[in-house]
């Protein structure tokens, strides 16, 4: 293993060849593949505790994250970390090629045997890309920093900062891994070293049509999915009027909030895409000429400035906005049913929204027993194909049963998962030299290798660089938790440890196109030959 480029393009061939689909025990097996490459190395030979697992607690599959560390001479707290995630999506869209796709070379070979894009076909034919599950996303980029780590090894005299290597699994599905990662960084940092930057080399892909730019991420996108549970009242739909259907409350919310282009949030410039749902559905589970009396409907919400407790604020305004228009609907459809039929037909309904926090609240008020206890009971009893949405949500519904006031109403909360945004403020003094380090990387890039390189405000992709800190006070981060159905069972993330950690980030990785689809494909000579070098650079230069 070495930073030539037949060095990474092998490692590369060996690392896909794995195929680590998540979430699955092929996620295991890279990660001993890593771990076992490293350990051959003589540096790892001889500190054998600068290379170890990160092991996911209750874990269905075993597994585990790889941290490994070369500590420079003399010794420093400096730290510069190198990370990536190990695991990929499925490869179902390849079809007759499905199995094929984790031997880039074959594959790159046999893909002209699927129905491929115009484009796809014209960089096949080029000759100048790699087709396959994980070369750009984000294998690639793990062999680069390997590689990388491997150079260090051989003379830690030669290294003014300390480098360590983190891969972790599941980015692709929940984040278990680095999310598990989060206490670890935060121990690491409590025992005295001091974490200058992570750097991520996940795979960059182009902004629109015809973008031969390349870029370097000073940040990353948060994710935030804010759920609407609505209850309304059951009636048989010869008697419309006498019931309410959820449905129409959960259509109200999405019209509200759809698209809305209030909710896209800026960033110098750079606008990013309003929220989109995700789910919606009524909940019930056999067919019925009865009124649906609950529904749901979750989004998905991109951040670059807003926090947890700011979107349950603004999730609560558009709760009630969605209920007023549900009922004003049904006074008009009333009012001219009334004229048709000669008939009074009175709309009862009063708006009522109410936070997951404040239900579980309720509850407990005449609750007999331990509630804690008895939901964590319920969900541990769930049926183990629910993923972890859908296990929230049935809590919802349970807590929902239990409580007394069987009036018409949305519940609002968040769904896992979570990713905090990280946004280059240029305000404190490691913000700032990121990004100087980032601007003479760009001319470098031009004078050296005649590359065009351009700073992206954030990866708008989500990546696993959110955990590296949060970027706000604890009490704008608590109503997550307090508001998650489920916290702690179904899914969390460390608060207070994500709390202690404030380190820059910064996504410098090799360039390819089309990720998560058949023809997936990596950008060889500037991914092999320039990268490399740049990465090497950077690291330098925030040395």
């Amino acid at each position: 293993m070495d930073i030539s480029r037949e060095g990474i393009y092998n490692l590369l061939l060996d690392l896909v060849k794995i195929p680590s689909v998540s979430p699955g025990k092929g996620e295991t097996l890279i990660a001993e593949f890593i771990h076992d490459t490293l350990r051959d190395l003589p540096y790892f030979q001889k500190h054998t505790d600068n290379l170890y697992y990160i092991p996911i607690p209750n874990d269905p599959f075993s597994r585990k994250n790889v941290f490994a560390m070369v500590e420079a001479e003399p010794k420093t707290n400096r730290t510069i970390i190198l990370t990536g995630h190990i695991d990929v999506v499925d490869t179902k869209e390849a079809r007759s090629l499905e199995e094929v796709a984790f031997d880039p070379e074959e594959y790159t070979k046999r893909i002209k045997e699927l129905d491929l894009p115009e484009e796809a076909a014209k960089d096949l034919e080029s000759g100048k890309y790699l087709f396959g599950r994980g070369v750009m996303d984000m294998k690639a980029g793990i062999a680069i920093q390997m590689a990388l780590l491997a150079e260090y090894s051989q003379n830690p005299k030669n290294i003014p900062i300390n480098i360590a290597f983190l891969a972790v699994v599941d980015e692709e599905n929940n984040s278990a891994g680095m999310r598990t990662a989060i206490t670890h960084l935060a121990k690491l940092q409590n025992q005295g070293l001091e974490f200058v930057a992570c750097i991520n080399s996940e795979g960059v892909i182009p902004k629109y049509p015809g973008d031969t730019n390349r870029y370097i991420d000073i940040g990353t996108i948060g994710k935030i999915m804010p759920f609407f549970y609505c209850v309304g009242r059951e009636s048989h739909v010869g008697q419309y009027y006498a019931g309410l259907n959820a449905n129409l409350l959960t259509s109200a919310v999405n019209m509200i909030l759809e698209g809305n282009p209030e909710w896209a949030e800026k960033w110098r410039g750079e606008v990013y895409p309003p929220p989109a749902s995700l789910k919606q559905k009524d909940l019930r589970e056999i067919y019925s000429v009865t009124l649906p009396a609950r529904a749901m409907v979750y989004f998905n919400h991109l951040t670059v400035t807003s926090t947890p407790a700011e979107i349950l604020e603004k999730s609560k305004e558009v709760a009630t906005q969605a209920f007023e228009k549900a009922i004003n609907h049904l006074e008009q459809s009333a009012n001219e049913f009334s004229k048709k039929a000669n008939t009074s037909v009175p709309i009862p309904w009063k708006t009522k929204i109410i936070t997951w926090q404040e239900l579980l609240i309720e509850v407990s008020k005449t609750f007999e027993g331990e509630l804690d206890n008895y939901i964590k009971e319920f969900i541990n009893n769930l049926p183990d194909e629910l993923d972890e949405r859908d296990k929230s949500l049935a809590t919802v519904g349970e807590l929902i049963r239990l409580y007394p006031d069987k009036n018409p109403m949305i519940v609002v909360g968040f769904l896992p998962p979570y990713y905090p945004h990280k946004t280059n403020k240029r305000e404190i003094e490691s913000e700032k030299k990121m990004l100087a380090a980032v601007e003479e990387i760009i001319k470098e890039a031009k004078d050296e290798f005649g590359e065009i390189l351009a700073i992206s405000e954030h990866f708008a992709s989500i990546s696993d660089l959110s955990y590296l800190g949060f970027q706000g006070e604890k009490d704008e981060l608590v109503p997550l938790a307090l508001n998650t159905p489920g916290w702690g069972i179904i899914y969390d993330i460390p608060l207070d440890d994500l709390l202690l950690l404030d380190i820059p980030v910064v996504n410098l990785g090799p360039m390819g196109k089309d990720a998560h689809k058949f023809v997936e494909r990596l950008e060889l000579d500037y991914s092999l030959d320039v990268v490399p070098k740049l990465l090497k650079s950077l690291i330098q230069k925030l040395s």
